[in-house]
């Protein structure tokens, strides 16, 4: 598989799409592409800009992506303004096939459903790349956004697969705002959708999971109201009031999404002290008079325990450098050459504004993300990143593909 990266920031869609294609094709050691991977913010008229890819590309080519917050390359780390990127694939002794599933509102089982149904026996598949609208129903300033949720599209899928298989992806986004995505689906765009790309032939993949959040204490909260999104009552009391005892203020409540806390869904075995043991959950907001707090995810349940985690720039960063460098030993160790990384990092990591007191961790400011980590790891070993920034990432995590927040999920195709 040979790799070409493009990079555009304008606020011309159309030219923008060009300017991308047009870098990634220059930097390819081929003309035509198999294959591309293109992000785009959401601030971006998604369909000017696919004109402009194609006016490059041509129209045989499959082009999958869609809305992110910002993007990253070898050579850009970008979420202001109007960031694009564009990676253009050409298999040699490795493929890809891809499927597509609509109606994803409706169902994100029967989504997934639809998507293992769809894909071909592969024997010799080593991942599948899943892509999503991560927003149902768009928010306003005083309607929560709804979201599509990822654990039922991903059962439905894993349960309907001929084969079992490593599962990575992310749910898109494309501005803080919670605003309606839309998504590069081959040879159309569309919105609701789900995307799958199975990659086989010589290929393996290797998956890290950088994460970036600790427990604050030691404490386990038993959920006791919860309903789709909305989570009322920790311990049978208030959940913000109880959040705000467990913090000491009631800062953390400026910020919406919520950008020093979430919640942590710990596994069976879980050390209370490890980090790396826990499934975050992002809280969007807290719901009008207090009454409750607004997850990013609805796939909690009453009777379900978790812990409160506080967000860690710079365990984010040490993270981000010990997976990525482990990632790279076990590679070398294989004998396997790499061709092909992706990051899907979550958009809360990205640079935040100032602590609103003085209790609050130091956010990550600019030049400082993890991303940055990840980046120079890539550059130093010479492998091609195309990355974006996304409101769900996806990856394999104690025995199973599960849907995570605050975390970034690298992906390095190696032959």
């Amino acid at each position: 598989m040979e790799v070409g990266l493009g990079y555009s920031n304008c606020e011309d869609a159309f030219i923008a799409g060009k300017q991308a294609a047009q870098s990634a094709l220059t930097q390819a050691a081929f003309a035509e592409a198999d294959l591309v991977l293109a992000f785009c913010s959401g601030a971006l008229d998604h369909q000017a800009f696919y004109r402009g890819l194609r006016a490059v590309l041509g129209q045989d080519v499959n082009i999958f992506g869609g809305s992110a917050i910002g993007v990253i390359t070898n050579l850009h780390l970008s979420y202001q303004g109007y960031p694009a990127a564009v990676a253009v694939l050409k298999f040699q002794d490795n493929y890809c096939q891809m499927a597509v599933a609509t109606g994803l509102f409706n169902s994100p089982f029967n989504a997934g459903e639809q998507l293992a149904q769809a894909l071909p026996t592969m024997t010799d598949a080593c991942l599948l790349l899943l892509l999503y609208d991560s927003i149902k129903f768009s928010g306003s300033e005083n309607v929560a956004p709804v979201m599509n949720p990822s654990a039922p599209l991903l059962r439905g899928l894993e349960l309907n697969l001929a084969a079992a298989l490593p599962i990575a992806g992310a749910g898109l986004l494309g501005d803080q705002g919670f605003g309606h995505t839309q998504q590069f689906c081959g040879k159309a765009i569309a919105q609701q959708s789900a995307s799958a790309l199975v990659f086989g032939g010589n290929l393996s993949s290797y998956i890290g999971v950088m994460h970036g959040c600790q427990p604050l204490s030691s404490q386990r909260y038993t959920i006791t109201g919860i309903f789709g999104q909305f989570l009322y009552t920790l311990d049978g009391k208030p959940a913000v009031e109880v959040i705000d005892q467990a913090f000491g203020s009631s800062n953390w409540r400026r910020h919406s999404p919520v950008s020093r806390l979430c919640l942590g869904i710990p596994a069976a075995d879980a050390d209370v002290s490890d980090g790396n043991a826990f499934s975050n959950r992002l809280i969007s907001g807290v719901l009008p008079n207090e009454e409750g707090i607004i997850l990013f995810e609805p796939d909690m349940h009453e009777g379900m325990q978790i812990q409160l985690m506080r967000r860690s720039p710079a365990l984010s960063r040490a993270s981000a450098r010990t997976s990525t460098e482990a990632l790279l030993q076990q590679i070398k160790q294989d004998g396997r050459q790499p061709l092909l990384a992706l990051y899907m990092d979550c958009a809360g990591r990205i640079a935040q504004p100032a602590p609103v007191s003085a209790n609050e961790p130091v956010p990550a400011t600019a030049g400082q993300e993890d991303a940055r980590e990840v980046q120079s790891l890539l550059n130093e070993a010479r492998i091609p990143l195309l990355g974006f920034y996304c409101g769900v990432e996806i990856a394999p995590q104690a025995g199973k593909s599960r849907g995570l927040d605050w975390s970034g999920v690298l992906v390095i195709l190696a032959r």
